[in-house]
């Protein structure tokens, strides 16, 4: 990869941070007045119609049913409990408290990949996870009433996602990116419609509501474009440190929007995760260099 196209991925992945985190920003405004899986529904609906337009302006339409495969329908229920979790949690707590422990999620990929697929347990890498879970416990404060409770789930979210991101790897290139996210879109939904008609009350959206949630969609599924496009025009090394630019996206914009201000326990623990997964890249690109 060369120096500018490094640099267009960087881009790119800045990009997707804050378009995720923009999705997520305004699920919360529709949870302010709409149960939580109905809004999942409603921002399905419009994620699906957006993925199928990505798709067809890629040419990928013909290729869905290369995504028809145990692999993509193993991470798709994956990413069902990660965001069925996700959303009780965003519910409740702030935007930023919640991304940042979600943050933990490439910490929690490091650890599967030493116990489930048997990988060297550098003892260095060990500790900066472990550096990275006490930063969450310090945004998630159990106990202390500081928090929400509901915050938990954050925690739940980021184990199913890690899992969800171990499955992923067995997913061939054969399969469009875009073609199992839209998969995952449609499984989540399902299953939203599915809880949501069977625990909640129903509300009928008003104008704003379906405005919100048609964008929450749209920038999901922009999100998911975005990120596509930084690995693809920028090596993963390089990309790689950006990923925690969704923790600065998500207490930026909760401050313009929701006025949520940290405590001082949580931007301790926002850096604390910042510092162990910045880390963890330093110390991979150091080990890929010398091989």
């Amino acid at each position: 990869m060369t120096p500018t196209s490094n640099l267009r991925g960087i881009a790119f992945m800045l990009a997707g941070a804050g378009t995720f985190v923009l999705n997520d920003s305004f699920m919360k405004l529709a949870l302010a007045d709409l149960p939580a899986y109905e809004v999942l529904v409603l921002r399905g609906l419009s994620g699906t119609f957006c993925a199928l337009v990505l798709l067809g302006l890629m040419g990928d339409l013909t290729k869905l049913k290369s995504a028809f495969n145990r692999w993509v329908f193993l991470r798709g229920l994956l990413e069902v409990g990660a965001i069925l979790t996700y959303i009780l949690a965003l519910s409740h707590a702030t935007v930023g408290d919640v991304t940042a422990i979600f943050q933990i999620t490439p910490l929690l990929v490091i650890l599967g990949m030493v116990f489930i697929h048997r990988e060297q347990a550098v003892p260095a890498r060990l500790i900066l996870v472990g550096l990275g879970f006490a930063g969450a416990l310090l945004v998630a404060q159990p106990g202390s009433g500081a928090t929400s409770p509901y915050l938990m789930f954050a925690f739940v979210t980021a184990l199913f996602a890690a899992l969800r991101d171990l499955a992923g790897r067995r997913v061939t290139a054969a399969v469009p990116a875009l073609a199992a996210t839209f998969i995952t879109i449609v499984m989540v939904m399902t299953s939203s419609g599915l809880v949501g008609l069977t625990t909640e009350q129903w509300l009928l959206p008003s104008a704003k509501h379906i405005v919100l949630l048609a964008a929450a969609g749209l920038f999901m599924m922009l999100g998911h474009m975005f990120t596509f496009l930084a690995y693809r025009n920028a090596s993963a090394q390089a990309v790689a440190p950006f990923y925690y630019a969704f923790m600065i996206w998500a207490v930026v914009l909760g401050f313009l929007i929701f006025r949520d201000i940290p405590n001082p326990l949580s931007i301790i623990g926002m850096a604390l995760i910042l510092l162990s997964g910045l880390g963890i890249v330093y110390m991979e690109n150091r080990l890929n260099s010398r091989t």
